[in-house]
């Protein structure tokens, strides 16, 4: 199996979808349940920035992130997904410390995300990373939020 290949906004809204399907499950609770997979692959290969881990022609590894918002500063962090053959790689923690300092490159202000209440285990990854409790989000979601302004 080839080594794995860090990229940014190589994937296609294919590659995405299917990459979604295959780490549908392991979102809490399953994606497919809250979007239309299909939609969602479409609008995150035309608008978000994708932080990606490729080994071979599969996408195994992907952060996605809305960083257009230059009047507001603010982000907004939409997927972390690894498949499992890759899990305890580190890939989900690079990408993300890759998408952090893009959203300072590009003078950002915060960047936002959402997590399931009763998902622990993601919630400790985003504390890991210098995101805090910030409020309710979605019914059976938190806000969490990282501050880029003083780091």
């Amino acid at each position: 199996m080839s080594d794995p290949e860090i990229t940014l906004n190589k994937s296609s809204a294919a590659s995405v979808e299917s990459h979604l399907r295959e780490c549908d499950e392991r979102f809490s609770p399953p994606l497919s349940a809250r979007v239309d997979l299909v939609e969602y692959a479409r609008k995150l290969a035309a608008v978000a920035d994708r932080f990606e881990v490729w080994r071979g022609s599969r996408l195994v590894g992907l952060v996605a992130a809305y960083l257009n918002n230059a009047e507001t500063r603010q982000g907004f962090v939409s997927s972390v997904s690894v498949c499992s053959d890759v899990e305890g790689g580190g890939f989900a923690s690079e990408l993300m410390r890759k998408c952090v300092q893009l959203a300072r490159r590009k003078d950002f202000e915060s960047l936002g995300l959402e997590v399931g209440e009763a998902d622990q285990r993601t919630q400790a990854f985003y504390l890991k990373h210098g995101f805090a409790l910030s409020g309710k989000g979605r019914s059976g979601f938190l806000r969490m939020e990282l501050d880029l302004t003083d780091q």
